[in-house]
């Protein structure tokens, strides 16, 4: 008993169906979150120790979720720099702590400064000047 030329194609077109979902051609491509990369430039007071670690901690995951570790960054000079990517419209706060003792950034009257916060409209860089750094403490909330 033979098949017939149009049985043999009606047979394959489910096989080549099962074929192609199993390869995922047949699914629709994974949704993209459009990101952009946001540098951190932070200048320093010239006393802050050369091997001092300057941490980023903020709301965005990529800076702790607002716990510790946070972001750290590199010390160029009388600067620290490093980038990050973070989703387009994204409000972001954040916080700098020098991490070895967890002191605090203060402002110019001397108090703790207020949070830092900025909206992601594209690649951007966030310049902060750092007037003082606070007394040890027992830092930023930690993860845990």
């Amino acid at each position: 008993m033979t098949l017939s030329h149009a049985a043999k194609c009606f047979l394959l077109v489910p096989l080549a169906s099962a074929m192609l979902v199993g390869c995922g051609a047949i699914e629709p491509p994974p949704q993209e979150y459009p990101h952009a990369t946001v540098t951190f430039d932070v200048t320093v007071p010239s006393d802050t120790p050369a091997n001092a670690i300057v941490t980023v901690v903020g709301s965005d995951p990529s800076l702790g979720g607002d716990a510790t570790p946070g972001f750290h960054l590199r010390r160029q000079g009388e600067h620290y720099m490093g980038s990050v990517r973070l989703a387009l419209e994204a409000d972001v706060s954040f916080e700098l702590w020098l991490e070895d003792s967890w002191c605090p950034e203060l402002s110019a009257d001397g108090a703790q400064a207020p949070r830092h916060s900025f909206r992601v409209e594209g690649d951007m860089t966030v310049p902060v000047t750092v007037t003082d750094w606070g007394a040890p403490s027992l830092g930023p909330p930690s993860k845990g």
